[in-house]
């Protein structure tokens, strides 16, 4: 993808200002006439190829649709992320059990699939208050953690230790706790005890 291509798209994300002598890469909408219309111009004002312009196109669609996925499901919202191997693939996880049909858009480099997946406990944002709420705690008990962040995919806090007898210890006094605090569960990722973090 040609640098001038991918900075049309950077800027067109959220929070930033797209360029206005540059031309968008969303198409008005995900309509074959729209598309094509779409690439062609992107084509013409950069001097791209084919699939290059298409597969932008594609990555503009996919962050839209992403967006208006976290709008609408919000209120049950535990996690959404992209699986684009092979193909154009949205995984949305909600809250509950009321079952949500699986959706196909139309896309500039082949259709867009998005995968509903219900049953989680929590939303991702009452998650992340939980995990806000008790942070000083679980970094009083794990003061040589590695990191931690909440993979969305499973619903469950993944912390990075390093693998030694210590933190072992302590994981087995603290886990339970830890656990019970938050009401998700926490996962352990264990590393090689010469793990360095970054910046050292």
């Amino acid at each position: 993808m040609s640098a001038l291509l991918l900075s049309t798209l950077l800027q067109s994300g959220a929070g930033l200002m797209p360029d206005p002598d540059r031309p968008s890469p969303f198409p008005a909408s995900d309509s074959e006439a729209d598309i094509s219309a779409k690439v062609a111009e992107l084509r013409a004002f950069f001097g791209s190829s084919e699939q290059d312009t298409r597969n932008t196109v594609a990555t503009a669609q996919q962050r839209a649709l992403i967006e208006r996925l976290e709008a609408r499901h919000a209120a049950r919202l535990a996690g959404i992320w992209v699986d684009n191997d092979p193909g154009w693939h949205v995984v949305v996880r909600l809250t509950g059990d009321e079952p949500v049909a699986d959706e196909v858009h139309g896309g500039a480099d082949g259709a867009q699939y998005v995968h509903f997946r219900t049953g989680a406990a929590l939303t991702e944002a009452e998650m992340q208050r939980r995990l806000g709420s008790h942070r000083d705690w679980l970094m009083q008990q794990f003061p040589d953690t590695l990191g931690f962040h909440l993979d969305v995919r499973t619903g469950e806090l993944n912390l990075m230790l390093k693998d030694t007898a210590t933190h072992r210890a302590t994981a087995a006094a603290s886990l339970d706790h830890l656990q019970l605090m938050l009401g998700f569960p926490v996962r352990i990722q264990w590393l090689p005890p010469d793990t360095h973090s970054f910046p050292p």
